[in-house]
């Protein structure tokens, strides 16, 4: 049985590695830009308190998927607070079409009692299986995003 919990960034970031490297091989757009996280920035970010870890262990406690949100006040609304995603990715071995719904609502409930007004899923279109998880959570679309490499 899958577990979901809220871990601190020192107590996933070592084991984390290996998930991230294949999280971002199968996602990632521009595969020539090396992978490099900034653990400075998320660790500062975690320590006033706008970064929040969910994990996702197997029976064996092995970190098998996580979804980490970036929180704050936004600029446009400022008595309301948006919970941006960062990274949510669940390892191949471990997608049974229900732990990413279990994910979300355990997510939702606890950024609920943080006071979290509205939260925003980025998406990426050539991996859509995470939208169709959160379309069947009363997700909507709300904007689309484009990028272009300049260099």
């Amino acid at each position: 049985m899958l577990k979901i919990a809220i871990e601190k960034l020192a107590d996933v970031k070592d084991e984390c590695q290996e998930l991230i490297e294949a999280h971002w091989r199968e996602i990632a757009v521009w595969q020539d830009i090396p992978l490099a996280p900034d653990w400075g920035v998320y660790q500062h970010v975690e320590t006033v308190g706008g970064l929040v870890i969910y994990t996702v262990r197997n029976d064996e406690n092995k970190l098998v998927g996580y979804a980490v949100f970036m929180m704050r006040k936004h600029m446009h609304y400022k008595n309301h607070i948006w919970a941006l995603n960062d990274l949510i990715w669940v390892h191949p071995d471990y997608r049974d079409g229900k732990i990413g719904a279990k994910l979300v609502q355990f997510w939702e409930q606890d950024l609920a009692t943080r006071g979290i007004h509205v939260v925003h899923v980025n998406v990426k279109v050539a991996h859509p299986a995470l939208g169709l998880v959160l379309r069947r959570e009363k997700y909507k679309t709300v904007e689309s995003g484009l990028e272009k490499r300049l260099n």
